[in-house]
């Protein structure tokens, strides 16, 4: 059963097996640092989304794909692809959907089974990772798995009756449950500070935030009875 996520941080071992095809997205927000990106890539298909394509041409990784508007990417980095050879999704500027989300829904496209890294989705505006959030969920309804992530932040999804171990290579300085669908149920958290048993966790008073590891195997065991639970590890 291929049910591991590695990245440089952790393991992750989900309840479920993974699509073996892996992909990773680079979006638009701050860059991930260059060691850890090349890390994730490895022997994984590459699609970026507007300014991601400026991220790859730093980190020099061609993307299969590039998919966006042209209005953050820089014209270097936009020539960079187009010497590359990359296959490039120009799309209007005005329209219903973000670059990162037409980006998912092409991904969603060619490979009807995947499992995603989406990096590069951090840092500037609240409504952009506010909707970078939700529609990777979406796509993890779908037919997606996976989590978005870099070298500080990771966020996981768990969905009704699911579990997840984390076994950690980085000891992060903060793991909070976010009740993302509104309430949660039968929440349990093993292996931390504050472990939770069977907790009622409700968006209107998240209050389980920066838990701390405690334990010698560096292990976090998280599960979940019913609704849509992220799991957030920060590192400094």
């Amino acid at each position: 059963m291929n049910n591991i996520l590695e990245l440089p941080q952790l393991i992750a071992k989900f309840s479920y097996e993974l699509p073996k095809n892996q992909t990773v997205l680079i979006s638009g927000g701050n860059s991930p640092d260059v060691q850890w990106l090349k890390s994730i890539c490895e022997n994984k298909n590459i699609f970026c989304a507007d300014h991601g394509i400026d991220i790859c041409k730093e980190a020099d990784i061609k993307p299969l794909q590039l998919i966006g508007d042209g209005d953050s990417a820089t014209s270097e980095a936009w020539q960079w692809a187009v010497d590359n050879d990359v296959t490039i999704t120009k799309v209007p500027t005005k329209k219903d959907v973000t670059d990162t989300q037409l980006a998912l829904q092409i991904i969603d496209d060619k490979y009807p089974a995947s499992t995603v890294v989406l990096t590069g989705a951090w840092g500037g505006r609240f409504d952009h990772a506010f909707s970078t959030i939700f529609s990777f969920n979406g796509m993890l309804n779908k037919n997606f798995c996976g989590c978005i992530a870099d070298e500080k932040e990771i966020l996981f999804f768990l969905h009704n009756e699911e579990h997840l171990t984390l076994n950690l290579k980085q000891i992060p300085k903060a793991i909070s449950l976010l009740p993302l669908g509104g309430t949660c149920s039968g929440v349990s958290i093993n292996g931390v500070y504050w472990p939770l048993d069977q907790v009622m966790l409700n968006n209107n008073l998240p209050y389980a935030v920066s838990n701390e590891v405690n334990n010698k195997e560096n292990t976090i065991w998280i599960s979940q009875k019913q609704g849509i639970l992220g799991v957030y590890l920060y590192f400094e």
